[in-house]
């Protein structure tokens, strides 16, 4: 009995995938960086912290330079591990609660501080869970939950987004920046893009370029904008027809490229949720993109 206990714990026949396997990468979007850059994230081994064995993972960067060469520079190292449908992550030599799978509507826990600042507020924003169940995807039945970004005293702070498990958010950053204690300056990585590993297909369920694409600045400024109105806008930002027609996905980003609301594309989108500022609209097909600046005023 023990013989055959350990072989179905530690042999490689199982299919199923777990948090961070070998191989694993998740992509992530950079519009923040005005080339369009993106970050990828990969599993890099295991190594052991304060007695936890913890996975390993890479950040790097990805931008164009000088003469349209991509620049590729490391950004750091991430420590997680997970127990039990929870993922931790290392944050200031003590273990943070990441994404908790098994967590049920109402629950909320805080969110690990990202990017680093000093003297920031004691108390950060929360994740608070509003809808659980499973999905399909590539075959494998995966638990989600589907949270929403929310203050210290559990008010919303207006965005949402869906964990799944063994690949964390599908619409933004793997490390969510703190809404309530703020991501002064460029973030590192922006809204999911794809999430592949060894016999698993790449997934990426809001996104339709190649996962490492680099949109070009003349992609930006020229061949792909398009021009929505009223521009500035206070309420409601009106998209031509076609395009909304055209375009079925929307996302809208600020200047530092934080991901701050999406959807479904339609000729009227309200962004009275949004502080008065800058941001870039990106409506989404399969097969491209399009490219609005807004101005929000009030």
């Amino acid at each position: 009995m023990r013989l055959l206990l350990f072989f179905l714990l530690f042999s490689g026949f199982s299919f199923a995938q777990n948090w961070a396997p070998t191989g694993a990468q998740w992509h992530y979007s950079c519009y923040g960086d005005l080339q369009g850059g993106y970050v990828d994230i990969v599993y890099a081994g295991d190594t052991v912290i304060d007695s936890q064995v913890t996975k390993k993972l890479v950040k790097t960067r990805h931008n164009y330079g000088l003469g349209s060469v991509v620049n590729s520079y490391d950004i750091g190292r991430e420590y997680t591990y997970e127990d039990n449908g929870v993922v931790y992550l290392r944050y200031q030599n003590h273990w943070d609660t990441l994404y908790n799978i098994n967590a049920q509507i109402g629950d909320s826990w805080r969110m690990v501080k990202q990017p680093l600042f000093v003297n920031l507020p004691a108390q950060n924003s929360r994740l608070k869970v509003l809808a659980t169940g499973t999905k399909v995807i590539n075959n494998e039945t995966l638990k989600y939950v589907k949270v929403e970004f929310v203050d210290p005293q559990l008010n919303p702070l207006g965005f949402e987004d869906t964990i799944v498990e063994n690949i964390g958010f599908i619409g933004s950053y793997l490390l969510p920046y703190d809404m309530f204690d703020g991501a002064f300056g460029l973030p590192e990585g922006g809204p999911f893009r794809c999430y592949t590993a060894p016999n698993f297909a790449t997934y990426k369920p809001n996104y339709w370029d190649p996962c490492d694409f680099i949109v070009g600045i003349e992609e930006l400024s020229r061949n792909f904008t398009f021009q929505v109105f009223p521009n500035p806008v206070s309420d409601q930002i009106n998209i031509p027809a076609a395009y909304a027609t055209e375009f079925t996905a929307y996302s809208i980003f600020s200047t530092e490229g934080k991901l701050v609301q999406s959807g479904q594309t339609s000729e009227q989108i309200a962004v009275v949720n949004l502080p008065i500022g800058n941001y870039t609209l990106v409506i989404q097909n399969k097969t491209q993109n399009r490219y609005a600046k807004v101005l929000v005023v009030r």
